[in-house]
């Protein structure tokens, strides 16, 4: 088994947020500032697809204070302090928003927030496709989410998205996912940032739910020391291991 390993520790250990989002600036090139935290980044390190509108989107998502912990659906500490390096203000809509449900949460209020209401559409268990149809009614678009999480799960996603042909081609809003079989639970994260070093060599974060439903958060990487979001990728492995989580190369996945 490959794991992945990070051997250049990114100089950022304090964030409320994606470490490299550059939402609010003190005017120095190598600085940002969130809220009153100094996030240091080093210039070498280069982030990609920083016009991407998918990006751009998750950096617009507010952070919470570094210190707060991840809550369950009942607004209760989750006990999942390994996991988080930060934690995604990102109310969830139903008790059962668990780890797929959230990346189409995200999806569906991306292209909600676009008026892009049209390509809001999620695939059942069955594979038969639900089309979005309330337009701007923020009322309807929650209605419609809430009937997806009963009828979805990771193995429809699974079975809905496309294969990434090549690791190197990872991107912010691709997933990483084994889907649910049998009795078997799946589970899966979501590509949140991406970079590369001065050498080439591509690190990226990802961001996930969980079960039972708790609050969004950015994953910590836990194979390094230090407090880190970065995950180093090998672009000719066989497998990607976040943590507990082990994926197979096929299983990085991008939705059509």
């Amino acid at each position: 088994m490959i794991r992945l390993s990070i051997t250049l520790v990114f100089a950022v250990s304090l964030c409320l947020g994606f470490a490299s989002c550059k939402a609010e600036s003190n005017g120095s090139t190598n600085e940002t500032q969130s809220d009153s935290v100094k996030v240091k980044t080093d210039s070498q390190y280069v982030i990609q697809y920083e016009d991407d509108p998918f990006y751009k989107f998750l950096c617009s998502l507010p952070r919470k204070k570094r210190m707060e912990e991840i809550k369950n659906y009942k607004g209760e500490d989750a006990g999942m302090s390994y996991y988080k390096y930060c934690v995604i203000d990102f109310p969830l809509l139903s008790p059962v928003e668990q780890c797929a449900d959230i990346c189409m949460h995200l999806r569906a209020e991306y292209f909600f927030r676009q008026k892009q209401y049209d390509k809001i559409h999620f695939h059942d268990v069955g594979g038969k496709d639900h089309k979005y149809s309330g337009g701007a009614s923020r009322q309807a678009l929650n209605a419609y989410l809430k009937k997806i999480y009963n009828i979805s799960n990771t193995a429809s996603m699974y079975n809905e998205m496309q294969i990434v042909p090549s690791l190197d081609q990872i991107r912010p809003g691709d997933v990483l996912i084994y889907p649910a079989k049998g009795n078997k639970l799946g589970h899966v994260v979501m590509v949140s940032e991406v970079a590369k070093d001065a050498n080439g060599d591509i690190y990226f974060q990802v961001i996930q739910g969980f079960t039972p439903a708790c609050e969004l958060h950015i994953v910590k990487n836990n194979d390094v020391s230090g407090n880190t979001p970065w995950f180093k990728l090998d672009p000719n492995a066989n497998v990607i291991k976040i943590d507990n989580f082990t994926f197979g190369k096929d299983q990085l996945r991008r939705w059509k």
